[in-house]
């Protein structure tokens, strides 16, 4: 029997949670680049660091590994679980059911990380997005605390194992961390810049286990921002926002002046300290701590500049609009430019936040362009046109 399934209509959308997850794009891409530009991973796996991350380089890879990694993935990851809530409590007052129409947007969801993974960026995150995203449906029900307490738990967990990793390697810091590396790096991928699509492919592919190795260890520290999400949506947060702004200055405080020191000791780690074995466990304090902080304090701040400042949120909220449509498109932009163009592993860091700004100027542009005569992004629309199994209009 056809289930009348039906999408968001613009006038409910939450127009700040757009913005935010605009605004998050942009961190994205800056976070990105680092992989996009150069060999970084693969340097990470041989201890052989490029030309365009040393010297007055590393200065601007030190600020972006403070600053944006892994605090923009984490407030992605809390717009996710935010936007989970929102799409089951609207979603429960239509006929169908629930809970299937989210398995079908998930089931959509990891078939474009799949695709993207394999075809254009191995840096996907939309697969680890779409497979932990299952696991929501266990906590939907269950009380906001509880939701709270579980992310608090898991975060804590994640970072005494940090912490007892950290102080085990600490008796073996002098051991040869490239004989460990080296079997990892069975890719080339200098040997890919000015090569055939095909080639990127390949790459693709050979680097495909490793992500998926580094994505089931991110896996809990995903799931711990997708419950706050879901706490905040329980709890009507983004629905009031005129009335907390006691709540936004605390949130926005507490994250910023917490979470920076330890981002300025994991973004040293990150930047001269990933040949040591310490250091580069210690680094991963980054995603336990660091990331959660500073994504929250992020979210809170920019909510409170757009209070006051009200062209920001009409400015950001079609990109976030059309985010997986931007987020895909980052990756052919930067794929097409740095592969395409033979400009891999050629220009310094120095250049990557211009590139980034430019970058995302013009998806700015583009998205205001477009969500002037369309209802959704392009991607968007072939996702809620498989999620909800018919044909959507997306003329306005």
């Amino acid at each position: 029997m056809q289930q009348n399934y039906t999408p968001v209509q613009s006038p409910e959308r939450l127009f700040e949670i757009d913005a935010v997850r605009g605004f998050a794009l942009l961190g994205i891409l800056m976070m990105n680049i680092m992989s996009f530009a150069g060999p970084q991973i693969e340097g990470q796996l041989t201890m052989e660091t490029s030309d365009i991350y040393t010297g007055s380089n590393a200065i601007v890879i030190l600020l972006i590994n403070i600053l944006v990694t892994s605090n923009f993935y984490t407030m992605f990851s809390f717009l996710f679980g935010l936007g989970f809530y929102i799409f089951l409590s609207r979603a429960e007052k239509r006929p169908g059911s629930t809970y299937l129409l989210f398995v079908r947007r998930m089931i959509v969801l990891l078939c474009f990380g799949i695709a993207h993974a394999v075809f254009i960026w191995y840096g996907d995150i939309l697969t680890v997005y779409a497979i932990t995203g299952l696991m929501l449906l266990f906590f939907y029900r269950f009380k906001p605390v509880v939701n709270l307490i579980v992310a608090g738990v898991l975060l804590l967990i994640g970072t005494v194992f940090v912490l007892l990793l950290t102080l085990l390697m600490f008796s073996v810091r002098d051991m040869d961390m490239g004989e460990i590396a080296a079997p990892g790096s069975g890719f080339d991928m200098m040997s890919v810049a000015g090569g055939s699509y095909m080639d990127i492919v390949n790459l693709n592919i050979s680097v495909l286990s490793l992500m998926v190795t580094s994505n089931i260890v991110m896996a809990p520290f995903v799931l711990a921002m997708f419950l706050i999400g879901l706490y905040v949506g329980q709890k009507g947060y983004f629905e009031r926002l005129s009335s907390i702004n006691g709540l936004l200055w605390k949130v926005a405080l507490i994250g910023i002046l917490v979470g920076l020191p330890i981002k300025i000791v994991t973004g040293y780690a990150m930047t001269y300290g990933m040949d040591d074995p310490m250091w580069s466990i210690a680094s991963m304090l980054a995603y336990t701590i660091g990331g959660p902080l500073m994504s929250m304090g992020y979210v809170a701040l920019l909510l409170l500049i757009m209070k006051r400042v009200r062209g920001l949120k009409a400015l950001l909220q079609p990109v976030g609009q059309m985010a997986l449509s931007n987020y895909i498109g980052q990756s052919i932009l930067m794929i097409t430019l740095f592969f395409g163009f033979d400009l891999f592993n050629t220009i310094d860091a120095v250049w990557f936040p211009g590139i980034v700004l430019s970058t995302f100027i013009i998806q700015i542009a583009i998205s205001h362009l477009w969500m002037k005569q369309f209802r959704f992004g392009p991607l968007e629309w072939i996702w809620r046109t498989l999620t909800y199994g018919r044909i959507l209009g997306i003329k306005k």
